[in-house]
C-alpha cells in the first residue's frame, strides 16, 4: 500500500510549500483519504492520483485545517467524471463526527453547475469508537480529548488505526496527549503523530521510555517547532529514540 502526504501543516496562517493536513492510502487502485485540508485534491490530481478511485474519506475532527479542502475534493471528483466520461458509478462513504458539516458542504455544492449531480453516491457516516470499515482496509476509531464532546454527548475528535496487508498504521489526528494512543502506538508499522500541539522531542522521549515497537515515526500536522527548524528538530529527535524518525513534506509518497 502507498501513502501520499497532501498537506503537512497544522492550522496556521498560510505557509510556503505546505498546506493543511491531508493524506491518502492507496491499496491496489482504490484510494482512501484521511482528512482533507486545503488544496488536497489539487495536489493529489497533479501527483497522478486517480480521484475517481476514492472509496472512503475519514475526517478525524471537524476543524477547518482538516476539512477545508473537502468541498473542492468532491467538486473535483465530479469535474473529472465529466471530463473523462469513462467512470463507473460508486458509493462514497464519508466518515465524520459532525454529519451536519458534510451535509452543509453538499448543500453548498448543489448550488454549483449541474446541481452537483455526480457519478458517486455520498453516504455520510457518523464516527464513533470502534470499527468503521472492514474491507478492503480495516479502520478503527478511538475518541480523544482534542475537542470537548458535543452537546448530545458524541465525541468530536478521533484517532484512527488502519490495518491492511499485514501492516498497521496509527494516525493520531489531533490529540490532547500522546498517552491517548497507549495500546495502539505500542506496536505498529507506522505512527503518524501530530506536532501542532505537542513537542516532537517529548513524543520521542515518551515512546522510547515505553520501548514502543514502532517501525517508523512520521511527524505530521506540523507546529512551530518543525515549521521553524525542520532539519534541526529531526536531528534532535533522532538522538532521543531508536525509532526511525521522519518529517512529512507535502507531496511525499512512500510504500509501506
Amino acid at each position: 500500500m502507498r501513502i501520499t502526504i497532501l498537506g503537512s501543516c497544522s492550522g496556521t496562517e498560510p505557509m510556503p510549500g505546505r498546506h493543511h493536513t491531508s493524506w491518502t492510502l492507496q491499496l491496489g487502485e482504490e484510494l482512501f483519504w484521511f482528512d482533507a485540508g486545503e488544496c488536497c485534491s489539487y495536489t493529489a490530481h497533479l501527483l497522478g492520483l486517480d480521484l475517481l478511485q476514492t472509496r472512503g474519506i475519514f475526517i478525524s475532527h471537524p476543524h477547518m485545517d482538516h476539512v477545508g479542502g473537502l468541498p473542492n475534493l468532491l467538486w473535483t471528483m465530479r469535474k473529472l467524471s465529466n471530463v473523462r466520461k469513462d467512470y463507473t458509478p460508486f458509493e462514497l462513504p464519508i466518515f465524520t463526527s459532525l454529519p451536519m458539516q458534510v451535509e452543509a458542504i453538499v448543500t453548498m455544492l448543489q448550488g454549483t453547475e449541474g446541481a452537483f449531480n455526480t457519478c458517486f453516491d455520498i453516504n455520510i457516516k457518523q464516527i464513533r469508537d470502534g470499527e468503521l470499515l472492514q474491507k478492503p482496509i480495516m479502520v478503527e476509531a478511538r475518541h480523544n480529548s482534542h475537542m470537548k464532546p458535543a452537546p448530545d454527548g458524541d465525541w468530536q475528535a478521533f484517532s484512527l488505526r488502519i490495518s491492511a496487508k499485514g501492516r498497521v498504521i496509527v494516525y493520531s489526528g489531533d490529540i490532547g496527549s500522546i498517552q491517548e494512543l497507549d495500546g495502539w502506538s505500542d506496536s505498529c508499522d507506522l505512527l503518524m503523530m501530530e506536532t501542532g500541539h505537542h513537542s516532537p522531542q517529548k513524543v520521542c522521549a515518551y515512546l522510547e521510555e515505553k520501548q514502543a515497537q514502532i517501525g517508523r515515526l512520521l511527524f505530521v500536522h506540523h507546529g512551530r517547532s518543525i515549521l521553524n527548524n525542520p532539519e534541526g528538530e529531526r536531528e534532535a529527535c533522532r538522538k532521543l529514540t531508536r525509532i526511525p524518525v521522519d518529517i512529512a513534506e507535502d507531496g511525499m509518497s512512500f510504500t509501506l
